[in-house]
């Protein structure tokens, strides 16, 4: 059975031994967007979330609950095949507030440091984060960054439901990924799927792989931030 990190699964007894431990919140931020027709349309808060939870496991800390309030950046749904667009466009200013308010709301619980990342990686909701953390006026260090800022040794990259999100998702999550609703001709390109291509790059290894190595760099990056705390 796994460590329990999430905030929202721990028992008062155990919540109150994690923060004492290492008072340490993981927000982990993504979008409801689609991802191809391989994929689930919560991959970049899932796949944010369960890396926040393996790094919460290595280093300590709680992993508050995903947020999928996502911020104009993102890729629609292929109107040739569909008629709704399920991808979801929030307001910015509705995104700053709620982020804003959850950390003053998580300050007040006790923790003393934030790392505020998001899995949705264009450039405006990468800035989101770092302006957020940046403008932050309480007490808690909060530190703003992306799944992509991890995972140099592997050069991992966020791409776009393309071979490492669709390894990660398919580790995590494999339920939530069936490439048999992708073309088997691979000069048929997916639509809106940017990377290397996931027939012929993705699998569940390879996921497991880039997981332990981003959730390690993650686990460092909180110790270092808490330290100086």
């Amino acid at each position: 059975m796994q460590e329990k990190v999430q905030y929202e699964r721990l028992l008062p007894h155990e919540f109150e031994a994690r923060i004492t431990a290492c008072p340490v919140v993981y927000v982990p931020v993504g979008s409801l967007e689609w991802h191809g027709e391989h994929m689930a349309l919560g991959n970049d808060s899932l796949k944010m979330h369960a890396l926040c939870c393996e790094a919460a496991r290595v280093g300590g800390g709680i992993v508050y609950p995903p947020i999928y309030y996502n911020i104009p950046g993102v890729c629609s749904a292929d109107p040739a095949r569909y008629r709704h667009d399920c991808t979801f466009i929030g307001e910015p200013a509705v995104q700053r507030t709620l982020l804003h308010a959850t950390l003053h709301a998580l300050e007040r619980t006790g923790f003393q440091v934030a790392i505020l990342t998001t899995g949705h990686t264009p450039g405006e909701q990468i800035q989101m984060m770092r302006d957020v953390a940046a403008a932050y006026d309480g007490a808690m260090k909060v530190h703003g960054t992306c799944d992509m800022d991890f995972g140099k040794e592997i050069n991992f990259t966020s791409d776009h439901a393309a071979m490492w999100e669709t390894s990660l998702l398919w580790h995590f999550e494999p339920g939530l990924v069936d490439l048999t609703q992708l073309s088997r001709d691979l000069a048929v390109k997916p639509f809106n799927v940017y990377g290397k291509d996931p027939r012929v790059e993705a699998s569940p290894g390879l996921g497991a792989r880039a997981a332990a190595v981003i959730a390690r760099d993650m686990a460092a990056l909180a110790a270092r931030l808490l330290q100086g705390a």
